[in-house]
């Protein structure tokens, strides 16, 4: 699959009828259907939201911006009859916003979300989509939840609504702030950072396509939400109007969910799986065994073995210093017998009142039923398992 790269040159120069727009020029409907170009800013790495694929930007932002300059096209006014052409203008998120004020874009589509700092220099759309803020996490480094990030390092998206709901939140943190969610993935997984904070659907897509990374896990607490929206000039009515027009449409029409939904496939299924495997894999792995204890005895050593009847053998675990004590030993024959649910871990087995100890491990890899085999010789006492 190809990744997001750059596409779509930066603008060289800027046209003076273009130049005039940022503030007290024409309003940027006349002055679209006038030059015939429609120059709409963006940050094109946000798969499966805004992407690039084979030279051309997909996915429902995409379609937003391809729909608003189709309904310009539909609306113009005066002679001639050349179609507005769309031109994709790449900029960072935080170049966006002075972008648009200076008139070097008309309007802004791409994951925009809606902020506080933003809305004092330009204006904003209806919302169009509520991103959902997860959790990226490397298990193996560290096992974050939202509720345990105070301290962590957190990787964001550079210039975001991201990055300043985290800012926010979690001031305690250290933020980390990133090009693109592709850099923050590849940082948490050689362990440079603790986490990455980034939509739902932008973070599933990055952890199935980046190369390397398919022992991150998404966690499925929520952090947040932040709207995401068209960015536009302040005071221009006519082309709100136009742009909210169409994303009602498009929201009734279901187009967002259901691009959205075939952009990212069956990703977020896939990625969600991860920890729901691991954490079932771990538990299995933590459940007790039933160790099945039987002691016997060489014929030519003497001893009374019938003296271990009722007695009870303990395992004492070498890490936390907890007990375990088995069955009582019963006989069957001339074999004692006992059993224990053990969980997992180093052990030291003893049957006190014989002064018998030895270490023992039961491992996450054994099955459900451990044997152990005592047996008493004049040479001394041989222990195997299994």
């Amino acid at each position: 699959m190809l990744r997001r790269i750059f596409l779509l040159g930066l603008l060289l120069a800027v046209t003076p009828a273009l130049a005039g727009c940022g503030a007290g020029g024409a309003e940027t409907i006349e002055k679209i259907q006038k030059d015939k170009f429609a120059y709409v800013g963006t940050v094109p790495f946000e798969a499966p939201l805004m992407y690039q694929v084979g030279g051309e930007l997909v996915g429902p932002d995409a379609e937003l911006g391809n729909r608003v300059v189709a309904r310009l096209q539909e609306t113009r006014v005066g002679p001639g009859s050349n179609e507005i052409r769309l031109t994709w203008i790449n900029r960072t998120y935080a170049g966006l916003p002075d972008a648009l004020r200076n008139g070097e874009v008309d309007f802004v589509v791409g994951v925009f979300a809606i902020t506080e700092e933003r809305k004092k220099g330009i204006a904003f759309s209806d919302p169009y989509y509520t991103s959902e803020l997860a959790l990226i996490v490397n298990p193996i480094h560290k096992d974050l939840s939202p509720a345990n990030l105070a301290g962590a390092t957190i990787g964001v998206r550079e210039g975001t609504g991201v990055e300043a709901l985290v800012k926010e939140k979690f001031a305690s943190s250290t933020l980390h702030a990133f090009k693109t969610i592709d850099d923050a993935v590849l940082a948490l997984r050689g362990s440079e950072i603790d986490a990455v904070v980034d939509d739902r659907l932008m973070g599933a897509y990055a952890l199935a396509t980046v190369p390397g990374v398919g022992h991150l896990e998404l966690v499925p607490e929520t952090i947040g939400t932040v709207d995401i929206a068209a960015g536009l000039k302040k005071r221009d009515k006519g082309m709100l109007e136009l742009v909210n027009g169409v994303i009602a449409e498009m929201k009734e029409e279901g187009v967002f969910a259901s691009l959205a939904k075939e952009h990212l496939g069956d990703y977020l299924d896939e990625v969600n799986a991860r920890r729901t495997d691991r954490l079932a894999m771990a538990e299995k792995a933590a459940e007790p065994r039933q160790v099945k204890i039987s002691v016997s005895k060489d014929k030519n050593f003497d001893m009374d073995i019938y003296r271990m009847a009722n007695l009870r053998f303990v395992f004492r675990n070498s890490a936390t210093g907890s007990s375990v004590s088995s069955t009582k030993i019963g006989f069957q024959g001339s074999v004692g017998v006992a059993s224990a649910a053990v969980p997992p871990g180093s052990y030291q087995l003893t049957l006190p009142k014989f002064n018998f100890s030895t270490p023992l491990e039961i491992d996450p890899s054994d099955a459900k039923v451990v044997p152990i085999k005592i047996r008493l010789t004049s040479g001394g006492v041989v222990v195997r398992k299994g």
